[in-house]
């Protein structure tokens, strides 16, 4: 039993119809998510970037909460107990009158 040649040019022409669809599909969809070459497009991506590391609006310092504020670490911010005020007026009185 052999195919006429109309039935092989007609599974053929389906193969190759087939084959060009998924090509159209797959240029389509490389097009719709290609990265942008633009120089406006640069600077855009690099502005989401900055965005997205220090939102606007918000202080680095403030912790989530009743509004309390906590200094960084690099401020130099020094703490004195009670004992430390206490131990230190009386070397001022002492330096005044000696």
């Amino acid at each position: 039993m052999t195919a006429s040649s109309s039935v092989v040019l007609s599974n053929l022409a389906y193969l190759i119809g087939a084959v060009v669809f998924a090509v159209l599909g797959g240029l389509a969809v490389w097009w719709r998510h290609r990265t942008p070459k633009s120089v406006q497009a640069n600077i855009s991506s690099f502005n989401r970037g900055l965005r997205a590391l220090a939102p606007e609006g918000e202080d680095e310092r403030q912790v989530p909460g009743p509004g309390l504020r906590v200094a960084p670490r690099s401020a130099g911010v020094r703490t004195i107990s009670a004992t430390d005020v206490h131990d230190e007026e009386p070397r001022r009185a002492g330096a005044e009158h000696g």
